[in-house]
């Protein structure tokens, strides 16, 4: 795992990931919503091409 703030509580989701990217980047996502925060590790990221931007 990347380097995250110690003490969070971070939780993330492959279906959400491949949700967010489309498969057109990799990417992984964790939030921590008792802290509101949230991390993206990504490379190359863009738009997928089904959201519309």
């Amino acid at each position: 795992m990347p380097y995250l703030p110690k003490g969070a509580h971070w939780v993330r989701s492959e279906s959400f990931d491949r949700e967010v990217t489309g498969g057109a980047y990799a990417g992984t996502f964790f939030l921590d919503e008792s802290e509101d925060l949230v991390y993206f590790d990504t490379t190359n990221p863009r738009p997928a091409p089904s959201s519309g931007h």
